[in-house]
């Protein structure tokens, strides 16, 4: 007789609860030992799973440490947006299709705020960090570039995804620092407006 199986949705909540677990433990024992201090046995024991349940998720307590990469957005997101939707604004629609939200609101304030403390005290970790966001701005680039029909990104299209990424970090940071039941849409939209605005009462 064969086992009842979970519903495909549980399962993918509970690798996701596992995934938080596992990084949350790295990150919290990292920020009191140091990198080098912190072995993936102490992380399994203090997310209280096995070595083979951690190499199921990450590769290395690095990769643990620099958690998930946020993906650009959904298939039907970037096909939107190459379209020029959803609103037609292309700074608009490029913080859409990147905003994080669904993935930094898991971990909450106090888990970006801990990953980010950790990425200024360790220089291997925040390597990483710049590495990821290049190959991601590249790929931004490529994007902006299809929207406005060019064959390959030139330099505004760099340029836009750079500033983008930009707006999403700042976003990030007066996030948690709002301290208040805001969400990080809010702060993503509030920055991007005063972006404009600055920009705006900069031009003759």
């Amino acid at each position: 007789m064969h086992g009842v199986q979970e519903p495909a949705g549980l399962r993918e909540a509970k690798k996701a609860a596992t995934r938080r677990a596992l990084r949350a433990a790295a990150t919290t024992l990292a920020l009191e030992h140091g990198l080098d201090g912190v072995t993936v046995d102490q992380v399994c024991a203090a997310a209280g799973v096995s070595l083979r349940t951690f190499f199921n998720y990450f590769e290395s307590k690095e990769a643990a440490l620099l958690g998930e990469e946020p993906p650009l957005g959904s298939p039907q997101g970037r096909k939107a947006f190459a379209a020029g939707g959803p609103s037609g604004d292309l700074l608009a629609d490029l913080l859409t299709l990147l905003d994080p939200s669904d993935l930094v609101e898991q971990e909450g304030r106090t888990g970006l705020l801990q990953a980010m403390q950790l990425a200024q005290q360790e220089p291997r970790l925040l390597a990483g960090h710049i590495a990821r966001e290049i190959a991601h701005e590249q790929e931004v680039a490529a994007l902006v570039a299809t929207r406005r029909g060019l064959p390959e990104p030139d330099l505004g299209c760099a340029a836009l995804a750079t500033t983008a990424q930009a707006l999403l970090r700042l976003a990030g940071r007066s996030w948690i620092d709002a301290e208040d039941d805001s969400s990080l849409r809010e702060h993503i939209d509030a920055t991007r407006a005063a972006y404009v605005a600055a920009l705006g009462s900069a031009l003759p």
